[in-house]
């Protein structure tokens, strides 16, 4: 980085986003942009959505799940069932300005959100709507997953049912979806002056990524059933090993240069190259590798089964040969030698109501913009009088009186 980087502005400074969303693909897609420096302001009812005490908890009762994907936002509570207070949310996504103009919901049956509704008052409003499914049904990413055929590749061979994974990621990726749509229609609108109305639905980013993968292709023009494999790289070469003190290690070929270096590594080449030379076959393709990879993994297998896991690692580090070992989520933040120490994304962060503890920063590294420190997720309705009394212009008068008629929550200052 630059000298003056910590100094410069940050990519998306003054950029207001109106964040009326909960649980994991609005809050996260949010979060992205709150870290990159746009004023987020987070709109909760009165006494804090469903998401608010989601698990895992802190021993006080507060969610870590909400402070981790509301980092460095603003909260505020309004009683969005009332019309005083969803003509707040309203002025607030209207409020005047270039940066302005921004919501991000995944709010169902919201009618005041609606953009038709919005753009009287704006007319150059920016709404990013996510759904579940395109056609309207309830959908979550649990619910997706189930229908696009994963679970039925995931887990033991020998499994005769469906195994889900625990990662959100139709959830997490649509985030990202949500982020580049609100940056991609400012765009548009600096260019233009018009506004945009964005849907994005949960289950078109699944449908899409599985299309993208060569999933849907590999039924219509092979018509091929892909069946569960266990921890086999689907395509070529990789398997977990087991050494002899019971340390598990994933390893990949993913190239000719990897796959000689790994049977060389292990001792087997001049057997790999027999076999080869016997079937008729080449073990630097991929498609060769894998057609035969269990025959592959009963030779390879015995090397790892010699040694430690310390001595594996080391020979396949030094040999170049992707790997990586298996560790449970307390390993990863406990073991100094996991990914979580040396990402460098990492800080001590003290969270207001629970504690100090690894909280990350942005995963984008900007060559003249340094983020540093990140910034713990807000009190819920935290920055309520803040928010409304800087944008709306409400005064101590006003917002005690909201207050008091129970159409506003948070603090008093």
């Amino acid at each position: 980085m630059t000298s003056d980087s910590h100094h410069s502005p940050a990519p998306l400074e003054g950029l207001r986003i109106i964040d009326v969303s909960t649980y994991v693909a609005g809050p996260s897609g949010a979060m992205t942009m709150a870290q990159m420096g746009a004023d987020v302001i987070r709109v909760d009812p009165i006494g804090g959505a469903p998401d608010v005490r989601r698990l895992p908890l802190a021993p006080q009762g507060q969610s870590l799940f909400w402070a981790g994907l509301n980092k460095g936002k603003r909260s505020i509570e309004v009683d969005l069932g009332s019309a005083e207070g969803r003509a707040l949310v309203q002025a607030l996504i209207a409020a005047p300005g270039p940066e302005s103009g921004f919501v991000l919901t995944n709010s169902v049956g919201a009618r005041w959100l609606d953009y038709e509704e919005l753009r009287t008052l704006r007319d150059d409003v920016i709404k990013v709507f996510i759904r579940g499914r395109s056609d309207g049904k309830a959908a979550v990413d649990y619910t997706i997953n189930a229908e696009v055929g994963l679970p039925w590749l995931t887990g033991p061979i020998e499994s005769g049912r469906p195994v889900n994974h625990v990662l959100p990621a139709w959830d997490l990726m649509t985030g990202v979806y949500a982020a580049t749509a609100v940056l991609a229609a400012e765009r548009v609108r600096n260019r233009t002056g018009r506004g945009q109305n964005i849907d994005i639905s949960l289950a078109n980013v699944a449908v899409a990524t599985m299309a993208n993968l060569g999933y849907v292709a590999d039924v219509e023009i092979n018509d091929r059933r892909r069946v569960r494999d266990g921890n086999f790289l689907y395509g070529g070469f990789g398997i977990d090993y087991q050494t002899n003190d019971d340390v598990r290690i994933m390893v990949v070929a993913l190239t000719p240069r990897h796959w000689r270096s790994l049977i060389e590594l292990t001792g087997v080449a001049d057997a790999v190259d027999r076999l080869q030379e016997s079937l008729g076959v080449d073990f630097a393709v991929d498609g060769d590798r894998f057609t035969h990879r269990r025959v592959l993994n009963d030779l390879i297998r015995p090397w790892f089964q010699e040694r430690t896991g310390d001595e594996a690692i080391a020979g396949l580090e030094a040999a170049g040969v992707l790997w990586g070992r298996y560790r449970t989520v307390k390993e990863l933040v406990e073991q100094p030698d996991s990914l979580l120490f040396s990402s460098g994304i990492m800080h001590n962060v003290d969270q207001p109501g629970i504690g100090t503890y690894s909280v990350p920063g942005p995963v984008l590294e900007f060559s003249d913009w340094d983020a540093g420190e990140p910034k713990p997720a807000p009190i819920l309705g935290e920055h309520t009088n803040d928010v409304l009394g800087s944008v709306l212009g409400l005064d101590a008068h006003e917002l005690s009186d909201l207050r008091n008629r129970g159409v506003i929550g948070g603090r008093e200052s």
